[in-house]
C-alpha cells in the first residue's frame, strides 16, 4: 500500500523540498500531521511497519490540486443531493482532484493507494467554509464523485495545534475535547499555535514535534477528542478496505 497525502504547509502534512507541486520519497518532507497519518496506519494494519521510513508515501501541495482543474477529465459522477453551498465546493473539489491522482497513482504503481487529504477546519483562509461537519461530508461526497473509497478527511476542529496541544498541555489527554471550542483564526486573543509553543517550552519546530510523535512524548494512542477520533474511524475504515483490495 502507497499514501498519498495532502496538506497546506510544511507546519500540518509537509512540503515538498525542493519546492513543486507533487511529490515523493525523500523530496517529501514530512509534517507532525503525515507522522500521525503515519502511526494510526500501523497500528490499523496490526504491525509494524512505517510508510514514511519505508518511502511509500507521496505529496500533493494544495497548488497541485488546484491544477487539475486545467487538465480535462471525464465527468465525475452525479450523486444525490449533489448542490453543494459555495463555500463547501473548496473542499469538495479538493477531494475529487486528490481522487483522481491517487487512482493514477495505483495505475502506475499497480498497488493500492490511500489517500489522506488535510485542511484545517477554521483559521484565517478558511473561516467562511462552512462548518466543521459539513467540510467533512463534502469531502467524503468529492471522493465517492470519483468512484475512490479509499479517500479519507483529516479536517481537525480547530487546527491542528489543538490535537497536538491535548498531549502538551498541563494534564495531558484531558478533558481535550474543549480544545475544539477554540479559535482557530491566528488574531484571536490567546491562538493555538501560541498555546502549543508555550506549552512546548518553546520547543515548536517541525523537526522537534515530529521527533516527539516518534518518541510517544505526544501519544496518537492518548488522543480523545471528537475530530480525532472521526478521523481516526474513516482512516481504520480505509485501511481495512484496502486490505481486503489486495
Amino acid at each position: 500500500m502507497y499514501l498519498l497525502l495532502s496538506g497546506e504547509g510544511k507546519t500540518d502534512m509537509g512540503v515538498c523540498y525542493p519546492a513543486q507541486a507533487q511529490c515523493d520519497g525523500e523530496q517529501f518532507k514530512a509534517g507532525a500531521m503525515a507522522v500521525i497519518v503515519d502511526q494510526l496506519v500501523e497500528l490499523s494494519q496490526g504491525y509494524k511497519f512505517s510508510h514514511l521510513e519505508a518511502g511509500l508515501v507521496g505529496f500533493v501541495a494544495e497548488a497541485g490540486l488546484v491544477a487539475q482543474k486545467s487538465k480535462p477529465r471525464k465527468k465525475a459522477m452525479r450523486l444525490r443531493g449533489e448542490r453543494r453551498p459555495p463555500e463547501t465546493q473548496y473542499y469538495f473539489e479538493n477531494a475529487r482532484r486528490l481522487a483522481i491522482l491517487a487512482k493514477e497513482k495505483s495505475d502506475e504503481l499497480g498497488d493500492t493507494v490511500l489517500a489522506v487529504l488535510f485542511r484545517d477546519a477554521d483559521g484565517t483562509a478558511s473561516a467562511d467554509r462552512g462548518n466543521w461537519q459539513t467540510k467533512v461530508e463534502s469531502m467524503h461526497s468529492g471522493f465517492a464523485a470519483e468512484n475512490y473509497v479509499l479517500g479519507v478527511p483529516m479536517i481537525p476542529k480547530p487546527k491542528s495545534e489543538a490535537w497536538l496541544l491535548c498531549a502538551a498541555k498541563e494534564k495531558p489527554y484531558q478533558s481535550c475535547a474543549a480544545l475544539e471550542n477554540e479559535l482557530g483564526n491566528k488574531k484571536s486573543k490567546n491562538p493555538l499555535k501560541e498555546q502549543l509553543k508555550k506549552a512546548l517550552n518553546g520547543c515548536g519546530s517541525v523537526e522537534e514535534i515530529n521527533q516527539m510523535l516518534l518518541d510517544k512524548v505526544i501519544d496518537v494512542e492518548q488522543i480523545d477528542m471528537p475530530a480525532f477520533n472521526r478521523f481516526k474511524q474513516d482512516l481504520n475504515c480505509a485501511v481495512q478496505r484496502a486490505n481486503i483490495k489486495k
